[in-house]
C-alpha cells in the first residue's frame, strides 16, 4: 500500500500547467489552487516565433515577444502565489518560457538573430506548441500536464482542441485535461466545489490491460476519494462471469475505510457505455489508462480514451504506462 501512496503523491508533484494568458487560463489556475496534494506548479507559455504573423506584430524582434511572455508568466504566477494564501499548504510556483523558431528573414530580408541576454534553452528549433509542451514535461520531469479543452468545434476530432489533442495522442505525461464549460460557469458548469472535490467520486474504465492497470493503481492510493466505480465494457454475453469476477477482485483490493466501491459490467460500444454511465453516475473525475489491449508504441492512446476525453464533460486524467 505504501508504494501505491507514494505513486500518487508523485503524481501531484510536479504539475506542468500550459498558459495562452486567456480567460480559460485563469480559470485552470483558480481550479488548480483548489486541487489538495500539489506541490509544485510550472507554469509554461509557449510563443510560436515560426509564424512570422507574430513575429511581425512585435516588429520582427524575438526580445519584444520574450519580454512581453515573461512579464505576463510572472503576473500569472504572482495571482497563483495569491490564490494559495491563506490555505494549509499551497504549492510552489515557477515560470517556464519557451519560444518555437524557424530559419527564416525579417523584413526587407534581415535576418533574425536570438537575442544575446536571453536564455538560449528557452530556444526551441521547429516543432508545433504541442510538441513544445511535450518536450517540455520531459525536461522538468513533470508529473502531470493539466490542460483545458475547448467546446465543440467544426470537426469532430477538432473536440478537444488541436494543442490538447496532440498532447493526449502523442505525450508520454500524465494528462488532466478540463472541459473549459464546467471550468467557466453556465448550464454546463461543474459543481462549485468540483476542483476542492476532484477526487472524491472516481470512475476507473478498464479493460484489464496493463496500460488500464497503471490508472486501477493509481486510484488505489488516492487520498480522499470516498466512491470508486470499477467498470468494464464487454461485447457479449458469455463474457460477463469472466468480466464481474475480475472487477469483483479489484473491489476486494480498492476497499478501504471510508471507501466504497461499485461493480460495473456493460455491454454494447466501449465509449457510449462509458459515457452513458458518467452521465448517469456523475463522477468528479474519470480514470483511465491511455492505452488499450491492442496499443503500440506509435500509438500512445487508445480509441476509447481518445473519444471518452474528448466528449465527456467530466474531468479526465489519462494514466500513461508504467516505464519497466
Amino acid at each position: 500500500m505504501i508504494y501505491f501512496v507514494l505513486v500518487v503523491l508523485f503524481m501531484f508533484k510536479k504539475v506542468l500547467v500550459p498558459t495562452d494568458f486567456s480567460a480559460y487560463a485563469h480559470k485552470m489556475q483558480e481550479c488548480l489552487s483548489e486541487i489538495p496534494g500539489i506541490e509544485e506548479i510550472v507554469l509554461l507559455n509557449v510563443i510560436d516565433a515560426s509564424n512570422p504573423m507574430n513575429l511581425e506584430k512585435r516588429g520582427w524582434s524575438y526580445s519584444s515577444l520574450i519580454e512581453e511572455g515573461q512579464v505576463r508568466l510572472a503576473e500569472q504566477a504572482d495571482r497563483l502565489v495569491h490564490l494559495g494564501e491563506g490555505k494549509d499548504r499551497s504549492p510552489t510556483v515557477r515560470n517556464v518560457l519557451k519560444v518555437i523558431v524557424a530559419p527564416m528573414s525579417g523584413a526587407d530580408g534581415v535576418n533574425l538573430q536570438w537575442p544575446p541576454s536571453s536564455d538560449p534553452s528557452m530556444m526551441i528549433e521547429g516543432g508545433s506548441v504541442a510538441e513544445a509542451i511535450i518536450r517540455t514535461a520531459k525536461e522538468e520531469k513533470a508529473s502531470l500536464i493539466c490542460m483545458g479543452a475547448q467546446g465543440k468545434g467544426l470537426a469532430e476530432g477538432m473536440l478537444l482542441g488541436s494543442v490538447s489533442t496532440e498532447v493526449l495522442r502523442k505525450g508520454e505525461t500524465d494528462l488532466l485535461i478540463f472541459r473549459h464549460s464546467i471550468l467557466a460557469g453556465g448550464e454546463k458548469a461543474g459543481p462549485p466545489d468540483l476542483c476542492r472535490n476532484i477526487l472524491t467520486r472516481v470512475m476507473v474504465a478498464t479493460d484489464f490491460s496493463p496500460a488500464a492497470g497503471a490508472a486501477v493503481s493509481r486510484a488505489e492510493g488516492l487520498c480522499g476519494t470516498k466512491e470508486l466505480m470499477l467498470v468494464n465494457v464487454i461485447s457479449k454475453d458469455e463474457e460477463f462471469g469472466e468480466a464481474a469476477a475480475k472487477l469483483n477482485l479489484l473491489r476486494e483490493r480498492l476497499a478501504s475505510p471510508g471507501r466504497t466501491v461499485s461493480v460495473h459490467v456493460l455491454q454494447g460500444r466501449p465509449t457510449d457505455q462509458i459515457l452513458s454511465l458518467a452521465e448517469k453516475k456523475m463522477p468528479s473525475l474519470i480514470l483511465m489508462g491511455s492505452q488499450g489491449k491492442s496499443w503500440s508504441r506509435q500509438i500512445r492512446v487508445g480509441s476509447t480514451t481518445f473519444d471518452v476525453t474528448r466528449k465527456t464533460s467530466c474531468p479526465v486524467m489519462v494514466v500513461r504506462p508504467m516505464e519497466s
